[in-house]
């Protein structure tokens, strides 16, 4: 009987420091870590396919392609942020971003130009688990309010490597005519050994309406659908 015992309270330890090692092992706090005097350089490829409806006209559809290159050199670290100068040759902003990837400042261009820091959430973060954020950006000549959906979907311990899903949720005003809509979702590998984005897959969606409402009738008079397919890997690092 004693040994019974013994065994149960052996097998239940072993079960509860099972959990804890688990739980442990899935939680890691994510956050940015550039290196002074680095040159992280990226590749972003865009796709674009659109198509125009009118009324009793033939859709039209085009697409697009284009592939840039681009580098993000760190100038330093100061008052809690990483001093980063992005662009090529040609072109190039400075960014003012926290180690949680939150944007402290943009000294002169659009802040929305480079979006490509996803806000990490404080403290360790569970994998399954989903946090919320609130945005805005501006379009349409106005602030749109945005909220960001990211979820922790699994972390590689031997290659570093955090699996991050993400979507956008944007807030477009409609009226009595004209309606818009825009959706974005996509996926994030994040390199947690070097604190940087390895790679990332987004597609966004964009559709505005021109409609006629007639009694109880609405039709469509025009239409325009823009579906865009993002990529942006990393390409090399120079430190």
């Amino acid at each position: 009987m004693k040994n019974k015992v013994f065994r149960s309270m052996i097998l239940a330890t072993l079960s509860l420091l099972f959990i804890f090692a688990n739980n442990y092992a899935y939680s890691e706090e994510l956050k940015y870590n550039f290196t002074s005097g680095a040159i992280y350089s990226y590749e972003y490829t865009r796709q674009d396919v659109s198509i125009v409806n009118a009324l009793n006209n033939t859709p039209q559809k085009s697409s697009s392609n284009q592939i840039i290159d681009f580098d993000i050199k760190v100038v330093g670290f100061q008052d809690n942020s990483f001093i980063l100068d992005i662009g090529d040759d040609n072109s190039r902003v400075r960014r003012y971003i926290s180690n949680k990837g939150a944007l402290r400042g943009a000294p002169s261009e659009n802040k929305m130009i480079f979006p490509y820091f996803i806000i990490f959430p404080e403290g360790d973060w569970t994998v399954g688990t989903t946090v919320n954020q609130k945005d805005e950006f501006t379009a349409f000549g106005k602030q749109i309010p945005v909220i960001w959906t990211l979820t922790l979907k699994k972390i590689d311990k031997l290659k570093s490597l955090a699996d991050i899903t993400f979507e956008a949720k944007f807030n477009l005003a409609d009226d009595r005519i004209y309606s818009k809509s825009l959706s974005l979702n996509g996926q994030l590998i994040f390199n947690m050994a070097e604190g940087v984005i390895h790679e990332a897959t987004w597609k966004s969606n964009y559709v505005s309406k021109l409609i006629c409402k007639e009694n109880a009738i609405t039709r469509d008079l025009w239409n325009f659908q823009k579906q865009t397919a993002h990529l942006l890997k990393m390409t090399g690092v120079e430190k």
